[in-house]
C-alpha cells in the first residue's frame, strides 16, 4: 500500500472532514477551525446524506451546516479520490448501519487514505455491547489514529482494542470550546429573567435483554413525570430540558414510548421551562448553575464548570462503568427517584454545594487536558505524521491466494463467498450450531469453533451480524491471532473489485 504522506512541505496536507450528524459536531468542532485557520493545510468537508442511518440524528445535518455558514460538497467516491486528502476524519465509527459501503472506511484505508476518529461522545459504559461498540467497529480498527480523553482512557483501549496501537490521548476538541464564555441564546434568553438555569439532560429510554429478562438502563420515567409538579412550583428556578433527539422517537421501546411523549408534553407547557432540542447544546451547558443527568457523554461535560451535578439512575440496574469515568460519578451527587431530584433542587435553591472540592479533584484527573489546546495537538501531530511512512490499524489487503476460514455457514457466509473477486482459498466454515458440523455448506466443510485452531489459515472472517460480539469474545477466548480476524463487512470491502 503506497503512503499517502506530505513529504514536500510546501504542498498543503489536504484533510477531509465526513460529516454525517449536527448534533456531533461539537466532537470536532475547535479541530475543524484549527484546521480551516491554517495556511498549511486544505479543508474540504464532505456530507454523506441518504437514507442510511439513525434518521432521528441525521436528518437536520444539512440544516445545520446552512445555517452556520459551514462550507461542503456531497460524498461520492469519485470528489473524495479526485481530493486525495492524506487524512479523513469521520463523524461516527459506524461503517454498516450508518453509512453506505462506497463510504465504508475500509475502502478508503486500502487506497492509501489514512482514517481518523475522534469519539462522537466518550467512552464511557463498561457493557459487552459497549466495549463492542467502543473499541471493535469497523472504523476504529480501520484508523490510522485515534484520539481520546486521557492517558486512562488510553489504557481501556488497551485492555480491548487490537488497534490500541493508534490510540492517541491528546484531550478531545469538544472540550475546547466549553471554556469560551457563551451568552444565553435568543430562545430563551428573555425567559430566564434572573433565575438560576437547571439544565436537565435526558438520554432517551433504554432497555436490554439480560438473560431473558428486559431491564432498563435510563431511570424510571415514573420518577421523572413526579418530578413535574416539583418543577412547577419551583418558579425561581429556570429548567432548560435537554433531550437525546431519540428520547420519544418510534425507535425506542414501545412501553415506554407513551411516557416519553407525555413527559415531553407536558413540559412544553410549563412556564419555567425550555426544551433546547438545538443541535449545539454548549450555550445551555456552559451558563447552567445545576445540572441533572442520567447516561450521557455529557455526563463527563457537566464538570467542565464545577456546579452541582445530579447523576440519575435506574435502582433496578447500576450501569457499569469504565473506572476513570466512574471516579468522576462518585463526584456526583446521586440519585433514583424524585424525592432525590427535589432534595437536590433544593440545595441549588439554597447554594449549598458540599461535593465542591471532590468534584473538582475527580474531574481533573478525568479530563487532565482541560487548557482549550486539544485541537491544536491533534493538529500538530496530523501534520508531523504526515511526514512519516508509519502505519497502524487493521488488515487493510488481503492477498490473492489467501487462505479464507469463515466463521459462520450462513446467509452472511453466503453472502462473503459470492462477492469476492479475488482469487482466494476458502479452507472451511465453522459454526456454533452443532447440526452442521461434519457436513458441507457451498462446498466446503463445516468444522466447530474448536477445530479452528488445527486449520491452516490466513485470515479468520466473522461471516455473522446478530451474533457477531459473542463470535468475537469467542475468538478472543480461543487464542486466535487478532490480526488474522476480519470482520464480513471489511473482508467484502478488501476483496472486490473497485473502480478507480
Amino acid at each position: 500500500m503506497q503512503c499517502r504522506g506530505r513529504k514536500n512541505a510546501e504542498v498543503k496536507l489536504k484533510i477531509l472532514f465526513v460529516y454525517q450528524v449536527a448534533s456531533f459536531w461539537p466532537s470536532w468542532d475547535s479541530l475543524y477551525r484549527n484546521c480551516m485557520e491554517d495556511d498549511a493545510i486544505e479543508v474540504k468537508l464532505f456530507r454523506i446524506g441518504g437514507e442510511q442511518g439513525d434518521h432521528a440524528q441525521m436528518d437536520h445535518s444539512e440544516d445545520f451546516l446552512i445555517k452556520n455558514g459551514i462550507p461542503y460538497e456531497e460524498f461520492t467516491y469519485e470528489k473524495v479520490m479526485a481530493f486525495n486528502p492524506v487524512y479523513m476524519i469521520y463523524q461516527t465509527p459506524y461503517d454498516k448501519g450508518h453509512r453506505p459501503v462506497e463510504t465504508w472506511t475500509a475502502r478508503f484505508r486500502s487506497k492509501g487514505i489514512r482514517i481518523c476518529y475522534i469519539p462522537y461522545g466518550i467512552e464511557i459504559s463498561d457493557t459487552e455491547e459497549s466495549r463492542y461498540k467502543h473499541f471493535l467497529l469497523s472504523v476504529v480498527l480501520n484508523a490510522f489514529a485515534v484520539f481520546v480523553l486521557s492517558d486512562e482512557m488510553r489504557a481501556e483501549y488497551e485492555k480491548h482494542c487490537v488497534n490500541a496501537k493508534a490510540v492517541r490521548a491528546y484531550g478531545l476538541p469538544r472540550f475546547d470550546m466549553l471554556l469560551e464564555p457563551r451568552g444565553l441564546p435568543e430562545s430563551y434568553r428573555d425567559k430566564v429573567k434572573g433565575r438560576k438555569i437547571v439544565l436537565w439532560k435526558l438520554h432517551f429510554p433504554k432497555v436490554f435483554i439480560e438473560n431473558g429478562v428486559k431491564k432498563q438502563a435510563t431511570p424510571d420515567l415514573d420518577e421523572y413525570i413526579k418530578f413535574l409538579d416539583y418543577i412547577k412550583k419551583a418558579q425561581d428556578l429556570f429548567f432548560i430540558f435537554m433531550p437525546h433527539p431519540k428520547f420519544a422517537d418510534s425507535t425506542i421501546d414501545a412501553e415506554l414510548l407513551p411516557k416519553a411523549q407525555y413527559l415531553l408534553n407536558e413540559l412544553q407547557k410549563i412556564e419555567n421551562v425550555y426544551i433546547d432540542m438545538d443541535d449545539d447544546y454548549r450555550a445551555s451547558l456552559v451558563n447552567a448553575k445545576a445540572i441533572i443527568i442520567d447516561r450521557s457523554a455529557i455526563m463527563v461535560e457537566a464538570g467542565v464548570k464545577n456546579v452541582p451535578v445530579l447523576y440519575m439512575y435506574n435502582e433496578n440496574y447500576r450501569e457499569p462503568m469504565i473506572k476513570p469515568i466512574q471516579n468522576l460519578l462518585d463526584s456526583y451527587y446521586q440519585g433514583t427517584i424524585a424525592d432525590d431530584m427535589i432534595r437536590f433542587c433544593e440545595k441549588v435553591r439554597n447554594g449549598e454545594d458540599d461535593n465542591f472540592e471532590i468534584r473538582k479533584k475527580a474531574f481533573n484527573k478525568c479530563v487532565p487536558y482541560l487548557d482549550g489546546k486539544s485541537a491544536g495537538r491533534i493538529k500538530a501531530y496530523l501534520m508531523d505524521a504526515a511526514e512519516t511512512d508509519m502505519e497502524t490499524g487493521m488488515v487493510s489487503e488481503i492477498p490473492k491466494n489467501s487462505r479464507i476460514v469463515f466463521f459462520g455457514a450462513g446467509y452472511i457466509g453466503m453472502f462473503c463467498l459470492d462477492s469476492m473477486e479475488k482469487k482466494l482459498e476458502i479452507v472451511a466454515f465453522a459454526d456454533n450450531d452443532k447440526t452442521k458440523w461434519n457436513k458441507s455448506y457451498m462446498g466446503y466443510p463445516v468444522v466447530s469453533p474448536e477445530m479452528i485452531k488445527q486449520l491452516q489459515f490466513d485470515y479468520l472472517v466473522l461471516a455473522s451480524d446478530k451474533y457477531y460480539r459473542e463470535i468475537y469474545f469467542q475468538i478472543c477466548s480461543l487464542g486466535i491471532p487478532m490480526e488474522k480476524v476480519v470482520n464480513f463487512d471489511h473482508f467484502i470491502v478488501l476483496t472486490q473489485r473497485w473502480s478507480g
